[in-house]
């Protein structure tokens, strides 16, 4: 196996990799190993080696207890409800907003037929005598405009 030397190691280095990767320099990365052996030759990195593998030791004496044999079938079974509950809420009121939109659009469109076309909604016929616009009757004073001109 090749070491790469990724340059001069410094104390403050060497704690730190110390601290991240334990007290065996094996475990360390590639380019790190070497320069760290060197360094390792100290009294004060000898020293800080010896605490993290003692540390080492006792985080390697844990042992996982194995799971209950239904506790991952209760997980996937409460995992795929929540999954269709939440999307059966994200697209279902999408459509539900659809819908709101489509009656408040029909409504709009209905409310601005009955006022600008005023004569489709009445059952009432009102004979013009040309004075009628699209928003109603202007009245008998277009008459008597006209004829003072």
């Amino acid at each position: 196996m090749v070491e790469n030397i990724a340059g001069p190691m410094n104390a403050e280095r060497f704690e730190t990799l110390v601290a991240a990767y334990g007290g065996d320099i094996g475990r360390w990365p590639q380019a790190e190993r070497a320069a760290a052996r060197n360094f390792a030759k100290s009294p004060g990195a000898s020293q800080a080696l010896a605490r993290a593998a003692g540390l080492d030791a006792l985080l390697d004496t844990y042992v996982v207890k194995h799971s209950d044999a239904g506790l991952e079938e209760k997980v996937l079974a409460k995992l795929a409800r929540r999954l269709t509950i939440r999307n059966w809420f994200r697209f279902g009121s999408a459509g539900i907003g659809l819908v709101g939109v489509g009656i408040a659009g029909a409504l709009a469109g209905s409310i601005a037929i009955a006022v600008l076309t005023p004569g489709l909604t009445s059952d009432t016929s009102v004979a013009s005598e040309g004075t009628a616009t699209m928003f109603g009757d202007i009245g008998p004073d277009a008459a008597i405009v006209q004829d003072s001109q």
